[in-house]
């Protein structure tokens, strides 16, 4: 990469790529300074600078912690050309969506990463993908990515498919936007640019949870969690995201209306990889929709629970719900 070199703001927060092993297992102990110190390349075309913004395995992180990512580089924006966010895997793709919509038009590239393997670790992919971030937040792209495995997915429609092996995430509604071959990226698509003047929301209701549906699972456990005070509640139901309905033993529609009675927002998606929800087609998903569910469309959990999060700290109105999800479906495919 030529020219003048651009100025880079590393964000760390943890996670398994400043991992060091504890007397229970690996933990994060390194700081955004060691991390940088194992890709001097990045040097040759940025000056970095570092913030130590939290050392957690992402498995501990809330929607707090997703506030404070996004504060951070909102009050640093205009000071630089790129951020680079050096985080957990586990939990990476949420935290990727929750910044997709909490830096609402960002105007300078955003580039989440991480390893499978700790940084100091033999074999380790910590510094390829790392190095990979520092060029993509280096080229003036904006919005919000994740560079893992030789790729640049859009943080869009990012999710963490594999547990150990290198690859570590995948793209899904799009391909990835770009292939990193060691030294440079070989874009496949452009990302638009931002439509509008750069946001920053932070509001979130995080009085959510997801419902995994198995057969057998029993509408009480719904029942529960609307008992339990929640303000929305995600199910992720098979195929094309419908729910059991009364020609089952463990008929929702009941719990699904006495939901709709007590003001909680369900919304209706799939456990499927690909494709998203249509709830408008088999009789599971029409009576859901009648019982006052939304659906996902075709955001994925990992996209979905902080949009459900943001909307529901706006409205709890089911017009409001849908006409955000609406407006989150475009901009994927903007």
């Amino acid at each position: 990469m030529k020219g003048a070199r651009k100025k880079i703001c590393v964000i760390s927060t943890g996670g398994t790529i400043a991992s060091v092993p504890g007397p229970a297992g690996l933990r994060p102990g390194l700081t955004g300074q060691r991390l940088l110190a194992r890709v001097p390349e990045a040097a040759e075309f940025a000056e970095v600078d570092c913030v130590e913004l939290m050392a957690l395995d992402s498995t501990n992180l809330l929607p707090e912690h997703w506030q404070k990512m996004a504060v951070t580089v909102a009050e640093r924006r205009g000071r630089y050309d790129g951020f680079v966010i050096t985080h957990g895997t586990d939990t990476m793709a949420y935290s990727a969506g929750a910044l997709c919509l909490m830096l609402e038009h960002i105007d300078c590239p955003v580039i989440l990463t991480g390893s499978q393997l700790p940084m100091e670790a033999a074999g380790t992919d910590a510094v390829e993908n790392l190095l990979a971030a520092f060029h993509g937040a280096a080229s003036g792209r904006a919005g919000i990515y994740l560079a893992f495995g030789g790729l640049l997915h859009s943080a869009w429609t990012v999710r963490k498919l594999y547990s150990r092996q290198l690859t570590g995430f995948g793209s899904i509604a799009r391909p990835p936007v770009a292939v990193f071959n060691g030294e440079r990226y070989e874009w496949k698509w452009q990302p638009p640019k931002p439509a509008g003047e750069f946001r920053l929301v932070t509001a979130l209701d995080d009085s959510v949870a997801v419902l995994k549906l198995v057969p057998g699972t029993s509408p009480t456990l719904l029942e529960l969690m609307v008992e339990a005070g929640l303000h929305g509640i995600i199910i992720e139901g098979y195929g094309a995201g419908g729910v059991p309905n009364s020609e089952s033993p463990r008929n929702f529609l009941p719990a699904l209306s006495h939901a709709a009675a007590k003001g909680v927002r369900i919304v209706c998606t799939t456990q499927c990889v690909y494709d998203g929800a249509y709830l408008n087609a088999y009789e599971v998903g029409v009576m859901a929709l009648r019982m006052g569910c939304v659906s996902g469309g075709y955001l994925h959990t990992e996209l979905l629970v902080p949009a459900l999060m943001l909307a529901l700290a706006e409205s709890r109105e089911r017009e409001a719900l849908e006409r955000y999800l609406a407006s989150v479906e475009r901009r994927i495919f903007a």
